[in-house]
């Protein structure tokens, strides 16, 4: 078993979700080589419009619980507290440090 955690943004599609793939030596080590997800892959980056995008991802979906990709195990929200004096910060999904300010 290989315990990890993403970041929402980091499945948001099979372009950056890395835990999906399935293209053995490719992808994570020792991840699995399962051609009919990135067949499904595949047609996700080849698709045309949003229909062929959302046709591609069931498939992907279904390819990737029949093959046992991955297991999501649960779901937590990360929290983060910040002094008085800090200004700037934005809210997304991981700290985005830019913009951000202290006062003197």
């Amino acid at each position: 078993m290989f315990h990890t955690w993403h970041a929402g943004a980091d499945c948001v599609n099979p372009a950056v979700s890395i835990g999906v793939r399935a293209n053995g030596d490719k992808a994570w080590f020792g991840w699995p080589d399962i051609p009919p997800v990135e067949k499904e892959v595949t047609a996700w980056f080849e698709a045309n419009s949003l229909d062929e995008e959302k046709t591609a991802i069931a498939r992907l979906n279904k390819a990737a619980l029949d093959g046992v990709v991955y297991a999501p195990t649960g779901f937590f929200l990360n929290y983060q507290a910040w002094r008085k004096n800090v200004s700037g910060i934005v809210k997304g999904p991981l700290p985005f440090f830019w913009g951000v300010g202290k006062a003197v």
